[in-house]
């Protein structure tokens, strides 16, 4: 079978069902940002928080971080060192990603996620980057 195969067409009302139901309770700019076409399926299974202040971020600016356990995988497992770069950004694509409102307060330092942000967004669904964006304009202003 080959892409052409396939009536994806057929498949849009399922997926607009989806996006509604992944949209439901939700904030309204996550809600919105939930309605784009290109939002992956992973993101309407279990849609993403953001904190709303970036004065809640209260991690280590620097240093070694425990990698909770339910973001924990072989890829990214034990401790992070959030001085190395490429360590750090992908361990914040994670929480950013599929970190509860409270786990990104928790773990996210606000200096280190406005440095790392030009990094973060090409990985990260288009999203999830419009409402850190949207929320948190200085994460722009670099």
């Amino acid at each position: 079978m080959t892409l052409d195969d396939y009536d994806f067409n057929r498949a849009e009302p399922t997926r607009a069902a989806m996006r509604a139901a992944a949209a439901a309770g939700q904030p309204g700019d996550i809600a919105a940002a939930l309605q784009r076409p290109d939002v992956p399926d992973e993101l309407l299974a279990r849609p993403f928080q953001v904190v709303t202040d970036l004065t809640q971020l209260r991690g280590a600016g620097s240093g070694v971080v425990a990698v909770p356990d339910e973001l924990a995988d072989p890829v990214l497992a034990g401790d992070v060192d959030v001085d190395d770069p490429d360590r750090c950004g992908l361990f914040y694509r994670r929480v950013l990603l599929h970190g509860s409102s409270t786990l990104q307060a928790d773990v996210l330092d606000r200096a280190r996620l406005v440095q790392l942000w030009p990094g973060l967004i090409p990985d990260l669904p288009a999203a999830v980057v419009e409402v850190w964006q949207q929320r948190f304009p200085e994460l722009t202003d670099r």
